[in-house]
């Protein structure tokens, strides 16, 4: 045990060094991953140990002292056929700890023996040759299929005995799972998230990926560093408790990840995309930058149309009009009586948006016919610019309803074929968008519906809405019933935990 603390406060040591950019992992003896074993060619693990903790041990329980001796009795068990599974690994030299299904090496002095199973195969033959030959090198070594043994080589595993035929059985696969966690009265509680992706791992957050054959976690770069110190104890207490209600083996490799040095093996889980990893700020914006930035400037390029500074206008603009600490500095500035500014603040900075966004406004390069998911990225900004909307709006001051202006995103016109239309101004009415007539019309006038006709099993549902966004059409009242929460707190929260919440309400 004090070698296992010695062994781990090293690598924290280096890995602090390094300023958390390796994977930092722990590994049992016998559940060694294949990339573990892949650094070692051939894979030998032999019994006993020359270190002090382990000679203190041994001598303290009065146990037998079993290290390996080049000139005593080994039985070496050959496992698995490639660079990634093949482990060869020192086992009780007795008749039973033979299997028809692998191949052997018994050294007993001077003699060497390779022991060929009925049903091993011609990979783990030649591998057992290799072992022999790196245990002893330039021994002889004598060459016996099961069933042609010789009296000397049962009588160095103390005689013949009945042995396993069957194939070992294999770990089961199992999906992986995400979760989310957090400390209660000292206890630890998870949270799935289901359907995850790469969106789900936000910079601000301390994730668990759990494989069933390993558990990772994850860190997010705007994480706190004291948690970034206790990732590693955080993950041994989730190991704990998934071994009690998920069956999960004590014994699991366990790494600890930190953002943007995300190895092979733990990307292998998701879609990944390697540019969002070089983004830097917290989650919102680093979704601005994807929407607006990254990938706009990649269809940009060598236009020479001043697109880059132009989005870069709009996005100053919009941290502006869209920034709390902002806004609060600004009303305590000036008189009550102009809290409308923040209204035309807003205009501007969607306008500015919409410039920068609408292709009508610059002149038409040869390439922008091919750029055919456009349409579908500004949507998927509006979409993303709509939340922030909804969540400002329980900072304004309040004013009379008739100069209350509803933003939703069906009253943002961004399509490429329509090169005319505007960002209404304040005091401006827009017409209801079509869908919305279409909708009140079908549904008899009504905007909101009862829970009952909104959910996906309904047996009286509503036609003609937006079925992704169920929950909007719930009355203020009743989406307070359903969810707990106001529909501001609700907007406010990560994507994942709505998603959560309205799978759980069936109205997803």
């Amino acid at each position: 045990l004090e070698d296992q603390h010695m062994a781990l406060q090293i690598a924290t040591t280096i890995w602090n060094s390094m300023k958390g950019r390796p994977v930092l992992g722990r590994i049992y003896q016998g559940k060694e991953p294949p990339q573990f074993i892949g650094l070692f060619q051939p894979m030998v693990i032999l019994k006993g140990g020359i270190s002090s903790g382990y000679k203190k041990s041994i001598e303290e329980n009065g146990l037998k002292d079993e290290t390996y001796s080049g000139t005593g009795i080994a039985l070496v068990h050959i496992h698995g056929t490639s660079i990634h599974n093949n482990k060869t690994l020192q086992v009780d030299a007795v008749s039973i700890s033979l299997s028809s299904t692998d191949c052997f090496v018994l050294q007993s002095g001077n003699s060497m023996f390779t022991w060929i199973g009925n049903t091993s195969s011609y990979e783990q033959q030649q591998w057992a040759a290799k072992v022999a030959e790196f245990l002893k090198p330039g021994a002889s070594v004598k060459h016996c299929k099961e069933g042609t043994e010789s009296s000397a080589f049962w009588s160095a595993l103390g005689g013949k005995q009945n042995y396993t035929s069957k194939n070992a059985t294999q770990d089961v696969l199992r999906e992986p799972h995400l979760y989310t966690f957090s400390f209660r009265n000292g206890k630890l509680e998870v949270t799935e998230v289901f359907n995850f992706s790469q969106d789900d791992l936000l910079t601000e957050d301390v994730m668990i990926l759990d494989t069933h054959a390993e558990v990772f976690v994850w860190m997010g770069q705007c994480v706190d560093t004291k948690e970034k110190q206790t990732a590693f104890e955080t993950g041994q207490k989730y190991v704990e408790h998934a071994v009690n209600f998920e069956g999960l083996s004590p014994d699991v490799p366990l790494y600890k990840v930190s953002e943007g040095n995300e190895p092979c093996f733990f990307r292998t889980y998701f879609s990944w995309d390697n540019t969002r990893s070089v983004i830097h700020g917290n989650s919102f914006q680093k979704k601005l930058s994807l929407l607006f930035g990254m990938r706009s400037e990649s269809g940009s390029k060598g236009s020479g149309d001043g697109g880059p500074t132009q989005r870069a206008s709009a996005l100053a603009a919009l941290s502006s009009a869209f920034n709390p600490s902002s806004q609060d500095k600004q009303s305590n500035d000036r008189p009550k009586s102009s809290g409308d500014g923040g209204p035309t603040q807003r205009a501007s900075a969607l306008a500015a948006l919409s410039s920068s966004l609408n292709p009508s406004s610059k002149p038409k390069s040869p390439h922008s016919q091919s750029r055919s998911g456009q349409g579908s990225q500004r949507a998927a900004a509006v979409a993303a610019l709509s939340n922030v909307l909804t969540a400002e709006g329980s900072t304004l001051s309040p004013r009379n309803d008739a100069e209350k202006t509803e933003l939703a995103p069906s009253e943002f016109h961004t399509d490429q074929d329509a090169p005319g239309d505007e960002v209404p101004s304040e005091g401006e009415r827009t017409e209801p968008d079509v869908s919305q007539e279409e909708t009140a019309n079908e549904n008899g006038g009504e905007t909101t519906f009862s829970y009952d006709r909104l959910i996906s099993k309904s047996t009286d549902p509503v036609r003609g809405i937006d079925y992704k966004r169920r929950e909007t059409y719930l009355s203020d009242s009743e989406f307070e019933t359903v969810f707990g929460v106001t529909k501001e707190e609700f907007y406010q929260q990560p994507r994942w935990k709505q998603e959560l919440q309205k799978r759980k309400a069936d109205l997803f």
